[in-house]
């Protein structure tokens, strides 16, 4: 984990509201996966947990002030990881393996971030570091 810390740090060159909300948008992420996984209970509590921190999330400065640039990668990653949930337990393989792949897909938000704060050349510098310490965080090899 520290080693997606550190990369969470390096896309957002020192920009302070850029990492709080990186930060919020990972928790917020896995707190619905927990309950998606059926790693926390699906109960109207932890509903409504999920949904105070999206309030959180969405009323932070770096959010506030790059809506117009977040709220479609947030379309996309939801999008996506409903893709992947759908598939994720599918009788066809390779169902399977690209719901394995693409439940990665909030990792778009960090490259996104780092476009933000550093232009392409940055976003690139992130994107593949990114990619794999994730995948090595969520698969033992």
């Amino acid at each position: 984990m520290n080693e997606i810390i550190d990369i969470y740090s390096d896309a957002c060159m020192g920009n302070a509201d850029a990492m709080a909300f990186m930060l919020s948008f990972h928790a917020y992420c896995h707190l619905i996966d927990d309950v998606v996984d059926g790693d926390v209970e699906r109960s109207d509590e932890n509903l409504f947990k999920i949904l105070m921190h999206a309030n959180a999330l969405y009323s932070t400065p770096f959010y506030l002030s790059n809506a117009w640039r977040l709220q479609p990668v947030i379309a996309s990653i939801t999008s996506t990881y409903a893709d992947s949930v759908a598939w994720e337990k599918s009788d066809v393989k390779w169902k399977r393996d690209v719901a394995d792949i693409i439940r990665m897909c909030g990792n778009d938000m960090i490259t996104t971030i780092a476009w933000i704060v550093g232009g392409w050349p940055h976003m690139r510098s992130i994107s593949l570091r990114l990619r794999e310490a994730a995948y090595h965080s969520q698969h033992q090899i």
